[in-house]
């Protein structure tokens, strides 16, 4: 009868283990930081994008600069999410200046390399303009 309990145990144990390797990889396939560029559908405008990503915490910040000085995001608060190589960050819905608000990024990694691409879309005067641009970004 004494077996049982180490057994439970070495079962609860490894189970664990299981669960935390889980997650540390997860975390490991998401990158700390990506930059790259924006550009507007008809690729007349295109200007730096970056984020950086604490995966523990699925929260991180967003930068978009933009070629005028109003419509620049800088360091916005954002929630993380990861859903196999599709990573989406929505800025806090506190956050906004005078030319964007709702802003939502989805980029995907591209098969076989270590570039994504994806959209950005947004609110507000910008939006109305573009509401989604171009994202192609890197580590």
């Amino acid at each position: 009868m004494k077996q049982k309990p180490k057994l439970i145990r070495r079962a609860a144990v490894f189970s664990s283990l299981v669960v935390v390797t889980a997650v540390a990889l997860a975390q490991a396939a998401i990158p700390s930081k990506l930059s790259g560029r924006w550009s507007t559908p008809d690729g007349a405008s295109s200007q730096s994008i970056s984020v950086v990503i604490d995966a523990a915490t699925s929260k991180g910040t967003l930068t978009v600069w933009s070629n005028i000085p109003d419509c620049n995001i800088r360091e916005a608060p954002i929630a993380v999410t990861a859903a196999g190589d599709k990573l989406t960050f929505k800025v806090d819905s506190s956050w906004s200046n005078s030319c964007r608000a709702d802003v939502s990024v989805e980029i995907s990694k591209k098969p076989g390399s270590d570039e994504y691409e994806g959209e950005l879309r947004q609110g507000g005067p910008a939006g109305a303009r573009f509401p989604v641009l171009r994202l192609k970004m890197s580590p």
